[in-house]
């Protein structure tokens, strides 16, 4: 099933979107250059401008956020690493010293938060050594690292569901080789969902309350709805090009969509 959505607002910014989360009523959008801009959930004002030091931009970067620690993770594929950064803190060269840069051995692409505020770090993407690396979300200390199965071409985004299942999305420049997996502690796939309309997926987003997975669908300008145990349950369409990054704010219902190349972000009121 097609359902047509309507973008409810777009917020527009200097320069290219890399990534988008939320923490409190403050929506943080990660851009290619200024690099982090920092609006209001509820009119969508910008309120403020911060940079991450030593943080190099790349287009695969990614940024996530743990409401419970308040901070923000970055990744940074250039420097095989992710950047924490304590929100919170006001004078410029104390904020120095809030921010952590931990190293993932491997180029960092997805992140996100596990519902148990672990840090869940996508590694490899079109290389060898494809993995899943989760690190303590405070103190950056490794938990583990689970090798992705062969079967898993360019992974982009993991989520951990709350019922501790890991999905991965994955695929690269054909629909065939296009997945949205559920993978075992051993990286092996136990369930695979691949259909008419997901081309290439490079993000996940998931609604607490349904159970539903959002993917962002790269190669057919939509985001898709699956459900982990039946697939598919309908695709959403709208005025969006080359779906990238996802943020399913919760408590508003609004799920924020970036596409590749764009100055904005695109919000759905759901």
């Amino acid at each position: 099933m097609c359902s047509a959505v309507s973008v409810a607002r777009r917020i527009p910014t200097q320069t290219r979107v890399l990534g988008v989360t939320s923490v409190g009523d403050e929506l943080f959008v990660l851009l290619a250059q200024e690099p982090v801009a920092v609006y209001s959930i509820a009119d969508y004002r910008k309120l403020r401008n911060f940079s991450v030091a030593g943080y190099k931009s790349h287009d695969e970067n990614d940024m996530t956020s743990c409401v419970q620690l308040k901070r923000l993770y970055i990744s940074d594929f250039h420097n095989n690493a992710v950047h924490s950064y304590q929100l919170g803190t006001i004078v410029k060269w104390l904020a120095r010293r809030h921010v952590k840069k931990w190293d993932v051995g491997g180029s960092p692409l997805g992140l996100s938060v596990t519902p148990t505020c672990s840090l869940l770090v996508v590694c490899g993407g079109y290389s060898e050594h494809k993995k899943l690396v989760e690190l303590k979300a405070d103190t950056g200390e490794l938990v583990r690292e689970i090798a992705l199965h062969r079967y898993i071409r360019n992974p982009h985004h993991s989520i951990q569901l709350t019922t501790g299942e890991l999905v991965v999305c994955h695929g690269g420049s054909t629909s065939a080789r296009s997945r949205v997996c559920v993978v075992d502690d051993n990286g092996n796939v136990t369930c695979s969902f691949g259909f008419k309309g997901l081309y290439k997926p490079c993000h996940l987003a998931v609604d607490e309350h349904s159970g539903h997975i959002f993917v962002a669908c790269y190669g057919n300008d939509s985001v898709q709805l699956l459900s982990p145990t039946s697939g598919f349950v309908r695709r959403l369409t709208g005025n969006m090009k080359e779906a990238k990054r996802l943020h399913f704010h919760q408590e508003t219902q609004r799920l924020f969509v970036v596409e590749d190349w764009g100055r904005q972000v695109n919000v759905i009121q759901l």
